[in-house]
């Protein structure tokens, strides 16, 4: 590995655990990740991960056999806190866990209770973490889910933690919605290497 994993609590992944969406890619993972020794370990899937939106219920008992809680739009409580996890992105092609912008992605977003302090998410809101790249001749432009961002107005959570634009990578504040920190946790770059250090924080009450 490029960079160490700190240690802690919870350790979570933000998606993306597969490159072609293969089973053999899913059971390589759980014991790579299984194996850390932080007492909690969080997942969802991201686009890649077709095994999980085909299966889920095989997904999730492969997972929990080394300890890890598979979220898949819902929430779990670890610590006094409250932890959401969707794999749910905006359209894009036909990759996995898609929903149209607008009234039906709200519906999964409707799903985040008040009180959760920690948003975990495959794709970015917009505004953060989520500029991408020009290219063929096209400008840089903001990939975020804007329903995502007008829950978390209302939610208000300590963290949003997710991945999916390589590229958006780091870390962003608002004026808009004080007191939240937004995590781009993305592992690769925009060429697909592994070069992102993970992030680390800490939750206060």
């Amino acid at each position: 590995m490029i960079h160490p994993v700190p240690d802690g609590d919870v350790l979570i992944h933000c998606g993306d655990f597969c490159s072609h969406g293969r089973w053999n890619e899913v059971a390589d993972f759980a014991g790579w990740f299984g194996a850390f020794p932080h007492p909690h370990k969080l997942l969802i899937p991201g686009n890649h991960d077709r095994p999980a939106e085909e299966d889920p219920e095989t997904c999730r008992a492969l997972f929990a056999e080394r300890g890890i809680h598979l979220l898949l739009g819902e929430t779990v409580a670890i610590g006094g806190f409250r932890f959401f996890g969707s794999p749910v992105t905006p359209t894009f092609y036909d990759w996995h866990f898609m929903r149209e912008r607008g009234a039906e992605i709200r519906t999964e977003w409707e799903k985040i209770e008040d009180r959760t302090d920690v948003v975990i998410t495959h794709g970015p809101p917009y505004g953060h973490g989520d500029l991408t790249l020009a290219s063929r001749g096209s400008a840089r432009r903001h990939a975020g889910c804007l329903d995502l961002l007008d829950r978390l107005r209302v939610v208000r959570p300590q963290l949003h933690l997710c991945g999916h634009i390589h590229e958006g990578y780091g870390v962003t504040l608002s004026d808009d919605i004080r007191g939240t920190t937004f995590v781009n946790a993305s592992t690769c770059n925009d060429s697909y290497l592994p070069a992102n250090a993970p992030w680390c924080g800490v939750l206060t009450r």
